[in-house]
């Protein structure tokens, strides 16, 4: 049974979980890559993660990178969808607006998309060598790039979901304004501290003190 500290913990990290955004990541070659990826989801309070498989061999994320993700796959809650065209039907069906990250002249870069202003974004990440697929940057509703100033085109994965969730979280959680990447943008405050859970975030806290019985 877990500790009343125990449960002071998940009950503060349960309330402040974002239950509205999504990371996705398509066609991921090395497991390992996807894991890193789980620690930031949960660092900056991801809980849904979609997987992908339609080129690459499909992997269980509960049971690749334990070490690499901090054990933090213990405590998200994925969906796997096989094929491309399925995610990003499903993905919509459920209202996610769909955000990739892609090296092309036609996407903008991420700071300048208001993120604040998005119900429910999902953020699309691709293989490690390809990027997402055609058909992903097609159905997806923004392409968007992370400014770099270096001679490599992109980040890597993790890296890359790292950066975009630093992004969102300090427009929707820190108050900061989209703006052009050449700005630099004013202080930004305080997250605000939980408030009492709603009947969606409750249900998560008891999924987690059923983990740890």
């Amino acid at each position: 049974m877990p500790t009343p500290r125990r449960i002071e913990k998940f009950t503060r990290v349960a309330a402040l979980r974002d239950l509205a955004a999504a990371v996705v990541l398509e066609d991921i070659h090395d497991p390992h890559n996807a894991a890193a990826s789980f620690r930031s989801c949960d660092a900056f309070g991801i809980q849904n993660v979609h997987l992908v498989f339609q080129e690459e061999k499909p992997f269980n994320p509960r049971r690749t990178g334990k070490k690499t993700s901090g054990h933090t796959n213990k405590w998200l809650d994925f969906h796997i969808h096989h094929g491309t065209q399925q995610a990003i039907a499903a993905l919509k069906a459920q209202g996610f607006t769909l955000i990739a990250t892609r090296v092309d002249p036609a996407a903008c870069p991420l700071p300048s998309l208001d993120l604040a202003g998005i119900p429910r974004p999902a953020f699309i990440f691709g293989n490690e060598h390809r990027g997402i697929s055609e058909e992903m940057a097609q159905g997806a509703d923004h392409l968007v790039y992370l400014p770099m100033l270096g001679l490599a085109e992109s980040f890597n994965l993790s890296v890359s979901v790292a950066l975009t969730l630093a992004e969102y979280f300090s427009q929707k959680r820190l108050g900061r304004s989209a703006v052009p990447p050449q700005h630099v943008p004013a202080p930004a405050n305080a997250p605000a501290e939980p408030t009492a859970l709603d009947a969606p975030h409750a249900a998560l806290l008891r999924r987690w003190l059923k983990l740890e019985d």
